[in-house]
């Protein structure tokens, strides 16, 4: 299986030649093209990474995964758990110079549920408005208690843009760093912003952001000297980095997943046997041995799963254990379900782990007697695909959110703003709206364990692993850390 992956990889090249960087500038290798430079619109991890440079946060966490003040200095639930208190922190602009007040919250939590197109609609189904209770006072209104808010304001949702900004087409944020220029597939540049609330600990004055979707690209540049920072160190390279006296290493185990989604309800994709089927679907996982999986892309360097969260985590079901690998099985299932030899469309981004996992489970599962036909497409068309229905399943992988509740409620809640396969269970839907109204775990346990059996009965999304994040960088470079979210956190970083 080595030699097959080994075969898949990408020729070395370099970055092209640019002029030698400034002193302070933090050159970064991320492995996708950032998307759109709005928190409404955005979908894409590195759409992600690179907004949090540019946008600040409602709220934040600690790298244990604590929440805390951010724009909003501090928040409280209501008594009744329907609403949000957020004190906003004094003083604040945008980047356009427009103030960062209450009003302005408002105006960013609404945009976020009525902009066309906007994917962050679905990520807030709970929110009914904003009332502004004073100049820098903010209440967000639910229509339930939901206690997964806290981790959305963390993320995109926590984004606000100025007004006055977004009415001309062009959001800003008011982030430590602006955008200065982009050029797609090649490069992202962001400048410091002095005005930041901030500015005095944002010691880097310029990032460039550099997609490099191959990470033995990225490692090479990263050792030539043409990076200062990357991002997803790949398994087997990690001794190589380790050795190297002028680089670190810093890990942090992810809280997403990678799964494969089946495509149940969503236009031209939905229309086989796969949709209707979930022997099918069962037939496939049984044929995977995941251990395998992740020992021979990621030489162990991330986590056998099966659900959306890590089984060592305090809300994994585990009357449902990660299930071995049954040929057997496999091919008793496709002999119940009338297809002995099913044909199955895969698509996945075109990105070297991702696609060599891929090609491992098509091995794997030609075992059993399913042919899986490798789809490897470009992340653009890879989402715009998603979106449309125009797949039969497809290889994702989900960053996590600091609630378990983010991890899953996106994928399958019938109305979830990353559920593109549209399942939709009620029975599923029931257990999840239950969890949310609950702040404990012993409380959300049995709830998560309601949804297990149904979704691990159901499959419509086939978990897999969970990555151990890990980054490389220059030893020039102080003061990162490794947050679980995967997103870089800017202050106090410093060249020695």
């Amino acid at each position: 299986m080595r030699a097959l992956l080994l075969s898949g990889l990408l020729g070395l090249a370099s970055l092209p030649a640019v002029a030698q960087p400034a002193q302070n500038t933090l050159r970064i290798g991320i492995f996708e093209d950032f998307d759109v430079p709005d928190p409404a619109l955005s979908r894409t991890f590195s759409g992600l990474q690179i907004l949090s440079a540019m946008c600040d946060k409602l709220l934040d966490v600690t790298p244990d995964l604590r929440y805390v003040g951010a724009a909003a200095e501090s928040f409280a639930w209501t008594p009744d758990g329907r609403g949000l208190v957020l004190n906003l922190r004094p003083g604040m602009r945008f980047q356009d110079g427009a103030p960062f007040d209450a009003e302005a919250v408002a105006f960013g939590i609404n945009r976020h549920l009525t902009l066309q197109g906007s994917f962050r609609r679905g990520e807030l189904p709970m929110v009914t408005g904003v009332t502004v209770l004073g100049p820098l006072t903010a209440r967000i209104d639910l229509n339930e208690p939901s206690i997964p808010l806290l981790s959305l304001l963390v993320t995109r949702a926590g984004m606000m843009v100025s007004p006055q900004s977004a009415e001309r087409g062009s959001p800003a944020c008011s982030g430590p760093y602006r955008l200065r220029e982009r050029v797609a597939l090649d490069r992202v540049v962001l400048e410091r912003w002095p005005g930041h609330w901030n500015a005095a600990n944002h010691h880097i004055e310029r990032i460039i952001y550099r997609p490099i979707p191959d990470g033995n690209i990225r490692l090479q540049n990263l050792r030539g000297g043409g990076l200062d920072l990357m991002e997803r160190v790949s398994a087997p390279d990690l001794p190589t980095v380790r050795a190297q006296r002028n680089l670190r290493v810093a890990q942090a185990l992810e809280l997403g997943h990678s799964f494969i989604r089946f495509n149940i309800a969503n236009g031209p994709g939905a229309e086989g046997p796969w949709a209707r089927d979930a022997r099918l679907r069962a037939a496939l996982e049984a044929s995977i041995d995941r251990e395998a999986l992740v020992n021979v892309v990621f030489s162990g360097e991330a986590v056998a799963g099966n659900q959306w969260v890590n089984p060592a985590h305090p809300l994994y079901a585990s009357a449902h254990p990660v299930p071995r690998r049954d040929i057997a099985r496999a091919r008793a299932l496709l002999a119940e379900a009338g297809q002995p030899r099913p044909t199955l469309r895969l698509a996945v981004p075109n990105q070297p782990e991702l696609v060599q996992a891929a090609e491992v489970i098509q091995s794997m599962a030609a075992e059993a007697g399913i042919q899986v036909q490798v789809q490897a497409i470009e992340i653009g068309a890879y989402v715009r695909n998603n979106v449309t229905g125009n797949f039969e399943a497809a290889i994702g992988f989900w960053g996590g959110r600091t609630d378990a509740d983010g991890n899953v409620s996106f994928h399958v809640t019938c109305r979830g703003p990353n559920n593109d396969g549209r399942y939709c269970s009620e029975e599923v839907e029931a257990a999840l709206t239950a969890a949310r109204r609950e702040a404990e775990d012993d409380a959300r346990r049995p709830h998560y364990a309601a949804a297990a059996d149904r979704l691990l009965a159901d499959r419509p999304n086939l978990w897999l692993w969970h990555r151990r994040n890990s980054w490389a960088f220059t030893s020039r470079l102080q003061g990162f850390t490794a947050y679980p979210d995967g997103i870089f956190r800017y202050a106090g970083l410093r060249y020695d």
